[in-house]
């Protein structure tokens, strides 16, 4: 066993679609350690509102933050009703409840296509939460790593070729990207409301820049940093010294 003590922070990392949320023992061991008084990153908590794709839409809804339409289905029957409470208009997003690098997300063209695909996950697993969100058309979207209050570095992810993700796992090819001072501000604001000491809080730039409201599409608990890495070859040693204030500790 490796022995903990009061010099020992402690950084959960995911593996895997669904993150530390995936396993049940290692949620378990995060919130063990955290009850014994050591310094864990992120919180259990953190990850809670994070992993779960629906709770995190509801911490922005609380916080008025812009996101896409977004609603949850009920039962693979839904549809029509889900899609009324959206717009009613395709194309739309469907995402699983749980997942990341962009796998769990669906482009959907029709009420036939929904049905379907929707039939097809619950025969999977009857439990399945499943999110259908506008859908907006955009050239890239951007990820902030936001560490201790503060974003110590920015991507544009274009959208990859003959796809409409944008994630660096599905190839694409990441930029560096200064942020305007709404963007920070707003990025800072979205990792504080799902207490989040260090994540990735990914959204859609404004029209307006440096007056509009970014659209947000959501923070993520345990963020991949190869991608950013590749334009800010800096950004894990810049996560490290921030953690050098042992006041983000707990």
């Amino acid at each position: 066993p490796i022995e903990l003590d009061d010099n020992t922070l402690i950084m959960v990392r995911g593996i895997g679609t669904s993150g530390i949320s995936g396993n049940a023992s290692w949620k378990n061991l995060a919130f063990q350690l955290e009850q014994e008084g050591h310094s864990v990153v992120n919180s259990t908590q953190c990850h809670w509102y994070c992993a779960d794709k629906d709770l995190n839409q509801y911490m922005f809804e609380k916080e008025q933050f812009t996101t896409p339409s977004t609603t949850r289905m009920t039962h693979s029957e839904d549809g029509v009703e889900a899609m009324k409470r959206i717009g009613d208009e395709f194309p739309v997003i469907l995402k699983t409840g749980t997942g990341s690098r962009g796998i769990g997300v669906v482009y959907i063209e029709s009420h036939k296509t929904l049905r379907a695909i929707a039939q097809l996950l619950y025969r999977e697993s009857e439990w399945t939460d499943i999110l259908l969100q506008e859908f907006v058309k955009c050239k890239y979207d951007v990820r902030a790593i936001v560490c201790c209050g503060e974003v110590i570095g920015a991507m544009k992810r274009p959208i990859v070729d003959g796809d409409f993700r944008s994630n660096v796992s599905q190839g694409s090819k990441a930029e560096a990207m200064e942020l305007t001072e709404k963007e920070i501000a707003e990025c800072i604001r979205a990792a504080d409301c799902v207490e989040a000491k260090i994540s990735g809080v990914d959204f859609i730039p404004a029209t307006d820049r440096e007056k509009g409201e970014p659209i947000f599409i959501e923070v993520n608990s345990t963020p991949g940093l190869k991608g950013i890495a590749e334009v800010i070859p800096n950004i894990v040693k810049d996560v490290l010294k921030c953690f050098y204030n042992r006041e983000f500790w707990k």
